[in-house]
């Protein structure tokens, strides 16, 4: 599996840079529902992975609400990201 940030837009507009996570074939299986945060362990890591979350933005925007299920549906087709076990998964 791989993984690559991409922008990712909400129904209120707002844009975030998620991690996005696909399979071979280049179809999304997943991707983290809280936004991604700049990191690195050396100045130089933190550089380089914000040039990465930059250069995201030149693609275009996923809609967050084409993936996230709604109605009554009890399977999802999603494998939801959260860091804590109080967010739904």
């Amino acid at each position: 599996m791989e993984w690559r940030y991409r922008g990712m837009q909400d129904a209120k507009g707002v844009c975030t840079i998620r991690e996005v996570f696909y399979q071979e074939d280049g179809t999304i299986t997943s991707f983290a529902v809280d936004p991604a945060i700049p990191h690195g362990e050396s100045p130089e890591d933190l550089k380089s992975n914000m040039v990465a979350m930059v250069e995201c933005l030149d693609q275009p925007y996923l809609l967050e609400g084409d993936f996230i299920p709604s109605g009554d549906s009890e399977e999802f087709d999603f494998t939801f990201i959260r860091e804590d076990e109080n967010k739904y998964h």
